[in-house]
C-alpha cells in the first residue's frame, strides 16, 4: 500500500503534522499537490502563500520544453521526473539554481493521487564546484610549474652547469631539491585525487611494456633511493607481454609505490620488484623490508586518509596510495597488501594483459 497516497485519503491531518516536522529540518522546498497540481501542503522555503496551483507558478519560470517535459511525464508510466535548471522569475523562486525531483503519488489501484515535489536550491553546489575546479587549476599550473621550475634550476646547479659550487653549499641545495621534490610530489598526488573524486579523470590508453615502464621510474627515482643508500632487485618471472595502459599514470602508480617502499625500509636495504604473468593478468609486486603492519585488514593503508602508525607524521600519508587504488581499478585491475614471507610488506597491483 501506498503509505502517502493511503494518508492523503484517510489521514490528512496526520500527513500534515508529519510533513510540518519534516519540512521544519529541510532547507528544500518541500511539496504535496493534488493530481491537478493544486497545492496541499508546502514549507514555504521559496513559495510563498496558499490556495496556490503550482502549474501557474510554473508558467512564470519554466521554459516551453520543460513544460513539455512535465505534461508527458503526467501521462507516462514514469513515476519520477528530474530537472536540473535554473529558475527565472520577478515573483517566486527568482534565480535560483535548483535541482527538482517530482514524483508520482498513487493508490492501491495505480491511479495517481497527487504529486510530491521537492526543490532543492543548489547555489552553494555550484560555488563549491567553481573552488573545487579554482583549487585544482592551482594545483595544475600556479603551483607545479613554479616547483618544477626550481628543480631544473636546481638541477643544473649541482650539475656545475654554471661553475663549481662548494661541498657546503652542495649540501644545503641538495637538501632544498629533495624538497621541492616532495612539494611536486604531492602536488601531484592531490591533483589525482581531485580529478578522481570530481569526475575528472581521464585515461589514454596504449600498448606499452610494463617492465620498461618500471625500469625507466626506477632511473628517475635514484636520488630518492641513494638518501637511505637503498637499492632495488629486480625478479621477472616468465615473457612480460606489453599491455594496455595510460602510461603517465601507471608511472605515477610506480613512482608511489617506490617512495612507499623507500620510506617503509630502514637504510642500506633492498627492495625487491617482482613482476610475473599470470594467466589473463601480469602482477607487479613492490616488496620493502620495513615493519610487518600488524592489523586485520592490510588493504586498509589504500583507503582515503588512513595512516598505519603514528611514527609517520605528516598528513599526506597514504593519500598516495589512496591513489594507487584509484588508478589501478579505473584500469580495471585490483590492488592489495600482505605481509612479506620476511620483515616486510608487499604491495602488489594486478593488470590486466587484455583491456
Amino acid at each position: 500500500m501506498n503509505l502517502v497516497s493511503n494518508f492523503l485519503i484517510k489521514e490528512p491531518e496526520l500527513i500534515k503534522e508529519a510533513f510540518s516536522y519534516v519540512s521544519k529540518y529541510s532547507s528544500d522546498e518541500l511539496i504535496i499537490t493534488d493530481k491537478k497540481f493544486n497545492i496541499i501542503f508546502h514549507n514555504s522555503k521559496y513559495i510563498k502563500g496558499s490556495g496556490i496551483n503550482l502549474s501557474d507558478i510554473a508558467d512564470n519560470f519554466l521554459n516551453n520544453n520543460i513544460k513539455n517535459n512535465i505534461e508527458e511525464f503526467k501521462i507516462s508510466d514514469k513515476n519520477h521526473l528530474y530537472i536540473k535548471m535554473i529558475l527565472n522569475s520577478e515573483n517566486e523562486l527568482s534565480n535560483i539554481p535548483a535541482d527538482i525531483h517530482i514524483c508520482k503519488i498513487k493508490n492501491t489501484k495505480k491511479q495517481i493521487r497527487g504529486y510530491l515535489i521537492i526543490i532543492r536550491d543548489i547555489t552553494q553546489e555550484i560555488r563549491n564546484k567553481i573552488q573545487r575546479e579554482t583549487f585544482i587549476d592551482i594545483l595544475s599550473h600556479d603551483l607545479r610549474n613554479p616547483i618544477r621550475a626550481n628543480v631544473q634550476i636546481l638541477e643544473l646547479i649541482l650539475n656545475n652547469k654554471f661553475g663549481e659550487i662548494n661541498s657546503n653549499l652542495k649540501v644545503i641545495l641538495d637538501e632544498l631539491l629533495n624538497s621541492c621534490r616532495f612539494m611536486n610530489y604531492m602536488a601531484e598526488n592531490l591533483l589525482i585525487k581531485y580529478k578522481n573524486e570530481f569526475n575528472l579523470y581521464e585515461l589514454h590508453k596504449q600498448k606499452y611494456s610494463i617492465v620498461k615502464l618500471i625500469k625507466d621510474k626506477c632511473n628517475a627515482m635514484v636520488n630518492i633511493l641513494n638518501r637511505k643508500h637503498q637499492t632495488i632487485e629486480f625478479i621477472i618471472n616468465g615473457n612480460i607481454h606489453e599491455i594496455e595502459m595510460d602510461i603517465n599514470e601507471i608511472g605515477k602508480v610506480i613512482n608511489n609505490l617506490i617512495v612507499n617502499a623507500s620510506e617503509q625500509s630502514s637504510e642500506n636495504s633492498k627492495i625487491i620488484i617482482q613482476i610475473e604473468n599470470n594467466k589473463e593478468n601480469v602482477n607487479v609486486s613492490f616488496i620493502d623490508c620495513g615493519y610487518t603492519r600488524k592489523t586485520d585488514n592490510p588493504n586498509e593503508i589504500f583507503e582515503e586518509y588512513i595512516t598505519c602508525t603514528n611514527r609517520f607524521r605528516k598528513v599526506g600519508f597514504s593519500l598516495e596510495l589512496y591513489n594507487c587504488r584509484k588508478i589501478i581499478e579505473a584500469h580495471n585491475g585490483t590492488i592489495s597488501a600482505e605481509n612479506a614471507n620476511n620483515k616486510g610488506t608487499a604491495i602488489t597491483f594486478c593488470l590486466p594483459t587484455f583491456s
